[in-house]
């Protein structure tokens, strides 16, 4: 059975702890290609290739400079609720340590990391529940032992709430960038087909940009009015305006 220990985080500057939970659910579809995550409070792009989906990239592949760029431009309709999102980011790192060191064991670099790490290691270890191919000792898992982006049938609110996901353990072009860079040269990458988390150079173009965007689009739909109290408005508008002709007029 998968894990769902985490119900949700709390941010404090670079501080990052959890309150442990019985099972519940952090993600929930919201339509027009929209599943938020409350653990976080964001809202991730269904397709985590969309920039390959939408025609923007052959391959959805790129260099980190260009995954900057592309998910500060990207403007996504939400058909829901008929709005625009123009305000997307890669999926952040937290906090950064000083120095990248690939460990086993609830590092922030390598296998296994710790959840608090980014939001890309809390969605492959923890919402997913999956694991590394080797343990916290550094030793490979026995054989035959299902590693890797596995979707579990019996946890409908996993993988299988995304699309074009890379199941299997060791598949290809399954490294997504990260916000933040790690120096002039490198940035951070989480990987999910191993959930191996490191740095890598900016101009290697072989990774993909996963777009997020803070809070939850479902939070639109109360804020926007009513068609009806849209309409009173415009009547109460014109009413006033015309009003104030009348008194012009006299």
């Amino acid at each position: 059975m998968k894990p769902m220990k985490m119900l949700r985080a709390v941010f404090a500057g670079a501080a990052l702890s959890f309150l442990a939970s019985s099972a519940q659910a952090t993600l929930f579809d919201r339509g027009a290609g929209l599943i938020y995550d409350d653990v976080f409070n964001v809202t991730w792009l269904q397709d985590p290739y969309y920039a390959r989906t939408s025609g923007y990239d052959a391959d959805g592949k790129m260099g980190w400079a260009q995954a900057k760029q592309w998910v500060d431009g990207l403007s996504y309709h939400d058909s829901v609720r008929g709005v625009d999102y123009s305000d997307w980011r890669l999926p952040q790192m937290h906090p950064f340590p000083a120095q990248c060191n690939d460990s086993y064991n609830g590092g922030q670099c390598g296998l296994n990391v710790s959840p608090a790490s980014s939001e890309l290691a809390y969605m492959y270890y923890v919402t997913f529940g999956n694991i590394s191919p080797f343990d916290s000792r550094g030793q490979q898992l026995p054989y035959g032992t299902p590693w890797g982006l596995v979707d579990d049938p019996a946890q409908p609110g996993d993988e299988s709430m995304f699309v074009h996901l890379p199941y299997g353990g060791g598949t290809a072009n399954s490294a997504f960038w990260m916000d933040g860079a790690y120096s002039q040269s490198f940035a951070w990458f989480f990987d999910l087909s191993n959930g191996y988390q490191g740095v890598t150079y900016k101009t290697f173009d072989y990774l993909v940009p996963w777009a997020v965007r803070d809070g939850d689009v479902a939070a639109v739909s109360a804020e926007l009015p009513e068609p009806s109290t849209l309409a009173l408005s415009a009547l109460l508008l014109a009413g006033v305006v015309h009003g104030r002709r009348r008194a012009r007029a006299d």
